[in-house]
């Protein structure tokens, strides 16, 4: 045996020979069956012409001697077996056979072995059937566990190698045909990289890039130790697979470094770290079997100050503090300054004295460094306060009045804009211009007629848009509409009215960073109020001087004013017929009369609190306890009902947001109007039991032909969706009659769109369908969209008489959801905010529902997923069956049932699906019978015991049937229409 590239001499005799006639070198390697000859030379005649007595062949030598010898060097294809044939007078007299096995030791990874990385120490054996047995020894000498699964292999690991691994590592290797006892060893050497650890310092918030082994792998996961516990297990907190390229993480201010070389293999990350996010972090690169590992100590720094009455105290605070050589508060411009400064683990503070004198102003750094000498800073500028004030009263001129002296104790400068002295009387003027003006349009305008602004169209469709838009022609006859034309003055005016409403709007959604603004630069003072509250006043009156020119316009118009004489005599007598006539136009929805309240039903659950919904259990605890808690929660309640009535109700229903509703007035202008124009829609005002005002739209197909007509089709639109543009068009396709509603807040409907509310709404909705409309319950089918689960679910929980349920793109539930967008530092406010006040607890609901359900799961879903798109398994929608099947059927859905229907939700395509139905071997005959069988048998409501007593592939059959029954994928992303073909009606037993 001898190792690769050595070299390797071959005799044919350990003795010298009597000089044969013929020497041939044979050999037979690895795989192969027959003998290969080398060389076939006649010694006598090599001799006796006087050649070489050395002759080369394909890197082999052959030596003519007494003993004739082949010399080379060893490589994988040189182990096998030689044959060295001796002929003298035509006959074979000697023979000699030889074994030569080559071994190829190698480590990887190559050269040095970054820490925390897997080793693999290889010994090949050429040929593999040489190889008897062996083991490899660690450089103590203790035998380490060797695989010998592949011939001629011996494979060991060192998973996770630390410094202490380098050394010399032996291989014993026995022969076959030899004793068990090694006869052969090979060491090999292996080093550890020396630096066990890099580390990092920086400051907080700042960007730090936190390096991987320069190894191209496939996949990495990076893994995080929390500061100064080093202990602790670790946290994945990122993992990305660059040929699926999916990614997770949890850690929202980390990313990939550069994306496009992640894709090629080369991984590094980029993190803004919190102090929090201090610690250890490891990245390990996967690549083939292999792992290669980095780890990283990152030490973060920040810092901020807090004053007192007599003194200012500089606070730096750093976490990972396993690798800080020191920290210092120093003055900058005075280094050689003695600061008073104290200690504690983690945190040092340098109290600076009030006032700030020359000696103490200047800027101060907190520097911390690290035992490899990196170094970083956090920077505090110490200012002397201003002793005088910019000006002072003396210095006033004696005829100065009162506005200008004002101004004048303002600081300015040669480039200001003209003094609001010169500008006051101007504004005076016009001060005293305008609201006249608009007093005497005002009374002209009430003397002519009080219709036209007592009602107030500025808007049409819905409360933010424009005036009358649409007037249709002939009720009776096929809608066609047409734009109202609105004359010159009207036109201009509306248009200065609308750009007001806007940049109110904008105003409104800006104002925490505009008053953060003008705090920060010294506007909110009493010296500044006072100017800007005058020009404020100013534009408020010429808006209301242009209200009343615009009401001016109107009066003048023939047009408008038929329409508001029908829009009074409707609210004076609200018959059919007045009815028929106001719907021809199309105006701000605030103003349309009443078509059904809550009250006219006599329901005793109902009343101003709104109707009941689920809630969760209360936590039992004794009276002196509940009153610890609540002072305890008292600050988390108040947190969580601003984030709530703020932007979270902002951010779940962003369908209620005036800004959104401006920008989409066109699109669903042209929604309304196709409704009415086309399907003969009827816009109907509901006055739900909470006073907010809900618009629908229904479409009657009952007097058309087709079986579906009858069957009344109840919409639950998105969290950002209208019923003119939204799920209505899908049961409209199929011939339903179709009645859709539009969330508080949204369009025309009044209020905010809070579960309660919601409900209210549904609720007001439901009565209407089958109190004024006619429609029984048992003819109503509710299909919803996303969120509008919540509202769907609610109603077949209270009214169960319900048909069927059609839930599209739904979830179970919203903590899930809500915790994926928002910071992980969050977790405690977000689920207390979800549970108290956005509580849209779908599957709870559903399963209060004994009727059939249709659930249709968007396979590209990128809103309910809380991973991403790619990942299906991450749709809550597969939450929401599974949690349906297991109540309605909890004797079946046993942990071997729930992996079948996980197995069958994974799938990514129809045929994947149909494998796993095939696989399981479902027979939907068999499943069908059993069930039906067993409904017959006792006729009981939900939950189920059937399978109680089946075999587990029974059982897994009937899952797997209840769960294709239950859902239907469709092959697209959230926001993509329904079509018609996708919708059904779900399935009964």
């Amino acid at each position: 045996m001898v190792e690769e590239g050595n070299a390797v001499t071959l005799r044919c005799s350990e003795e010298p020979l009597v000089t044969p006639r013929l020497v041939k070198w044979m050999m037979m390697g690895d795989k192969g069956t027959r003998w290969t000859m080398l060389f076939s030379v006649d010694i006598n005649q090599e001799r006796a012409e006087e050649k070489k007595q050395t002759l080369h062949q394909a890197g082999r030598s052959l030596e003519i001697s007494d003993r004739v010898f082949l010399r080379f060097s060893a490589t994988e294809e040189s182990g096998g077996l030689y044959s060295c044939l001796l002929e003298k007078e035509d006959k074979k007299f000697k023979e000699r056979i030889i074994l030569l096995a080559v071994i190829k030791l190698t480590v990887t990874p190559v050269s040095v072995i970054p820490i925390e990385s897997t080793a693999r120490l290889k010994a090949e054996v050429f040929p593999s059937y040489a190889v008897a047995g062996g083991t490899w020894l660690s450089p103590t000498g203790s035998p380490l566990s060797t695989d010998m699964s592949s011939p001629g292999t011996l494979l060991t690991k060192l998973p996770r190698v630390i410094g202490s691994d380098s050394g010399m590592y032996t291989c014993n290797i026995s022969v076959s045909g030899q004793s068990r006892k090694a006869v052969y060893s090979y060491t090999l050497s292996v080093t550890v990289s020396a630096g066990p650890l890099w580390s990092l310092a920086t400051l907080s918030q700042s960007a730090v890039t936190l390096p991987c082994t320069n190894i191209r792998g496939d996949y990495v996961l990076l893994y995080w130790w929390r500061p100064d516990s080093p202990r602790a297990s670790p946290e994945l907190i990122f993992q990305f697979d660059r040929w699926r390229d999916t990614s997770q993480q949890s850690k929202v201010h980390l990313s990939l470094l550069n994306r496009s070389a992640a894709l090629s293999g080369n991984f590094s990350f980029l993190l803004r770290p919190e102090l929090n996010d201090a610690g250890r972090y490891q990245c390990e690169v996967f690549r083939d079997d292999q792992v290669f590992a980095q780890v990283t100590a990152l030490t973060v720094l920040n810092g901020y100050s807090t004053s007192s009455s007599s003194s200012v105290d500089l606070n730096c605070v750093y976490k990972e503090r396993s690798l800080v050589a020191s920290v210092k508060w120093m003055h900058i411009q005075r280094p050689d300054h003695q600061l008073h400064s104290s200690a504690v683990l983690g945190r040092i503070i340098s109290t600076i004295k009030l006032p700030i004198t020359p000696d103490t102003a200047g800027q101060y750094a907190c520097i911390l460094k690290l035992k490899n000498g990196q170094s970083v800073r956090y920077l505090h500028t110490a200012v002397m306060p201003r002793t005088e004030p910019p000006y002072s009263a003396s210095e006033l001129p004696y005829e100065l009045t009162t506005h200008s002296a004002i101004s004048l104790l303002q600081p300015t400068d040669s480039n200001d804009t003209p003094e609001p002295a010169i500008l006051l009387p101007a504004l005076s003027l016009l001060l005293f211009l305008v609201p006249a003006a608009a007093v005497i349009a005002g009374v002209l305008l009430w003397r002519r007629g009080p219709c036209t602004f007592s009602q107030n169209m500025e808007h049409t469709r819905s409360h933010y848009s424009g005036e009358v838009e649409n007037i249709y022609e002939n009720p009776e006859d096929v809608r066609q509409g047409f734009d109202y034309q609105s004359r010159g003055l009207e036109r201009h005016t509306d248009s200065i009215l609308g750009w007001a409403s806007v940049l109110w709007s904008l105003s409104y959604y800006s104002s925490p960073l505009i008053l953060c603004y003008l705090y920060r630069k010294g506007f909110i003072c009493s010296s500044k109020l006072i100017p800007a509250s005058q020009y404020l006043g100013a534009v408020l009156v010429c808006l209301l001087g242009v209200a009343c020119l615009r009401g001016w316009g109107r009066w003048r118009n023939q047009e408008y004013q038929q329409f508001i004489t029908i829009l009074e005599e409707t609210k004076r007598n609200h018959t059919s017929s007045n009815k028929k006539k106001l719907t021809c136009y199309d105006f701000n929805f605030s103003h349309w009369p009443a078509d059904f309240s809550w009250r006219e039903v006599s329901n005793p659950k109902l009343s101003r609190a709104g109707v009941s919904l689920l809630k969760p259990e209360p936590k039992h605890r004794g009276a002196a306890d509940n009153l610890l808690s609540s002072v305890r929660t008292l600050p988390c309640h108040i947190v969580s009902y601003l984030v709530a009535h703020s932007f979270g109700r902002r951010m779940l229903y962003p369908g209620s947001v005036g800004l959104l509703q401006k920008a989409m007035r066109s699109m669903l202008q042209q929604g309304q109007a196709k409704l009415v124009e086309e399907y003969d829609g009827q816009r109907n005002k509901l006055v739900a039991c909470d006073g907010n005002s809900i618009d629908t739209m229904f479409v009657d197909r009952r007097g058309h032909r087709g079986p579906n007509g009858k069957t009344l089709v109840i919409c639950c639109e998105g969290n950002a969706g209208f019923y003119e543009v939204g799920c209505m068009n899908t049961p409209l396709d199929g011939g339903y009659s179709v009645l859709g509603w539009n969330h508080p807040g949204f369009a025309g409907s009044t209020g905010v769109p809070f579960p309660q509310n919601e409900a209210n709404a549904m609720d007001v909705v439901i009565q209407f369908a089958v109190h004024k409309l006619g429609f029984q319950l048992s003819d109503i089918v509710v299909y919803a969209w996303s969120i509008g689960g919540f509202t769907a679910t609610w109603a077949v929980m209270s009214y169960p008489e319900i048909r069927a349920l059609v839930l599209d793109a739904s979830f179970d539930d919203l903590l899930p959801l809500a915790l994926k967008v928002m910071p992980d530092s969050w977790r405690p406010l977000v689920t207390h905010t979800v549970r108290q006040y956005m509580n849209l607890n779908n599957a709870e609901q559903l399963c209060k529902y004994q009727g059939p359900v249709l659930l249709i799961r968007r396979t590209k879903d990128e809103i309910i997923t809380t991973t991403g798109p790619e990942d299906i398994m991450s749709n809550r929608g597969n939450d929401l069956l599974l949690k349906l099947l297991h109540y309605r059927y909890p004797k079946l859905m046993t942990d071997d049932s729930v992996r079948a229907v996980r197995e069958w939700l994974a799938a990514g395509s129809q045929i994947e699906e149909e494998s796993v139905y095939i696989r399981n071997k479902v027979d939907d005959d068999w499943c069908l019978s059993v069930l039906q069988s067993y409904q017959t048998d006792r006729d009981a409501p939900f939950p189920w015991s059937v399978g109680e007593d089946m075999a587990l592939d029974g059982r897994r059959q009937l899952a797997l049937f209840l769960a294709r029954k239950h859902l239907k994928n469709f092959e697209t992303t959230h926001c993509t229409p329904l079509p018609f073909s996708e919708f059904h009606v779900p399935w009964k037993l």
